[in-house]
């Protein structure tokens, strides 16, 4: 069985471009090792993330996310069953670049500057309206 969830969290310590792009690196390679989907979207000291695949391993990541001492406020938003993936790898998108080499990097998703959309079967979904409510606010880092 496949499962998806979003959820949504807040940072507790700063992160730079270069703390963003390591944790881009990180996250792939251990995501892609427990087949684990997914977008996570990082601005103004707050993150999104939708996480997909296996139940235990979306479970066991939300459980680790939600553990990290580098997020508070975590939230579950939305958690479902799903038939199939809505994500092919694993992307993050973040605001802020300094370097735009980091665009370059593997894993970088434009989602933030809106040229990205949803596949037509994902796009009516409750997770997707939150992504694209989180995308179109200007959050506060307080």
């Amino acid at each position: 069985m496949l499962v998806s969830i979003l959820y949504m969290s807040r940072a507790n310590v700063p992160f730079d471009d270069a703390d963003m792009q390591e944790l881009l690196r990180e996250a792939r390679i251990r995501n892609t090792a427990l087949g684990v989907s997914g977008l996570l979207v990082a601005k103004s000291g707050r993150f999104m993330q939708l996480l997909e695949g296996p139940a235990w391993s979306v479970d066991d990541r939300f459980a680790a996310i939600s553990r990290d001492a580098r997020h508070g406020d975590v939230k579950s938003l939305v958690r479902e069953d799903i038939e199939r993936r809505r994500f092919d790898g694993w992307a993050m998108a973040y605001r802020s670049l300094e370097d735009a080499d980091v665009e370059q990097q593997e894993g970088f998703s434009p989602f933030l500057t809106g040229d990205m959309d949803f596949p037509r079967a994902f796009d009516r979904t409750s997770s997707a309206w939150l992504l694209k409510w989180f995308r179109s606010r200007e959050l506060n880092d307080a």
